[in-house]
C-alpha cells in the first residue's frame, strides 16, 4: 500500500521536467541575451580593428587630383592605332611600343602594383632600344597577380597604360 501511495504522489507532482530556458526568469533571459549581444559586438570590435588596412596611395588626395591628367594621356594611348604590348618571360619584362612612336626616344615608368600585398609593390625605368622594345629585369617579380601602370613618354608626348599579369 505505501508503494501505490509513493507512485500517486509522484504523479500529482507539480514540477514541470526542464524545458531549455524556460526554468529561467524572464529578466536573466534578457541580461543573458544583453550579455550575448555585448560580447559579441566587442569580438566585432576586436576583429576589426586587428585588420590591417593598407591604403592604395598614402598620398591619395594628390593622386586624385592628378587623375585628369592621366585619362588625357590613357586616350592618347587608346587612339594610337597599335596599343603597348608586354610579354613576361621569367624574371623579365618585355614591353614593345606602337610602331607610330618608332625612332624616337621613348622612355617608361612601370609600376608594378599588387593589391593584395603592398610589400610587393616597386617600379621600374626604362628606355626603348633600336628595336622599339624595352626589357626589363624583374626579380623582384614574386608569386601573386601584379597590376601594371605603365607611364611611357615618346618625345614630348606623354602616354598611360595599365594592365594585369599573373606571376606562378
Amino acid at each position: 500500500m505505501q508503494n501505490e501511495m509513493k507512485h500517486e504522489s509522484n504523479n500529482t507532482d507539480t514540477k514541470a521536467p526542464f524545458r531549455g530556458l524556460g526554468v529561467i526568469n524572464w529578466g536573466w533571459r534578457i541580461v543573458i541575451f544583453y550579455g550575448s549581444f555585448v560580447a559579441f559586438m566587442m569580438f566585432l570590435v576586436w576583429k576589426t580593428t586587428s585588420v590591417n588596412v593598407d591604403l592604395v596611395a598614402t598620398d591619395y588626395y594628390a593622386k586624385e587630383l592628378e587623375y585628369q591628367k592621366q585619362l588625357e594621356k590613357q586616350t592618347r594611348a587608346n587612339k594610337l592605332n597599335e596599343q603597348l604590348s608586354w610579354e613576361v618571360n621569367n624574371k623579365t619584362v618585355a614591353l614593345k611600343f606602337p610602331k607610330e612612336v618608332a625612332g624616337k626616344n621613348v622612355s617608361a615608368n612601370v609600376l608594378f602594383y599588387c593589391p593584395s600585398d603592398k610589400t610587393k609593390d616597386f617600379s621600374l625605368v626604362c628606355e626603348a632600344d633600336a628595336n622599339n622594345e624595352c626589357v626589363m629585369n624583374a626579380e623582384k617579380l614574386k608569386h601573386g597577380a601584379y597590376q601594371m601602370q605603365i607611364n611611357w613618354n615618346a618625345e614630348e608626348t606623354s602616354y598611360y597604360t595599365e594592365g594585369f599579369i599573373n606571376i606562378n
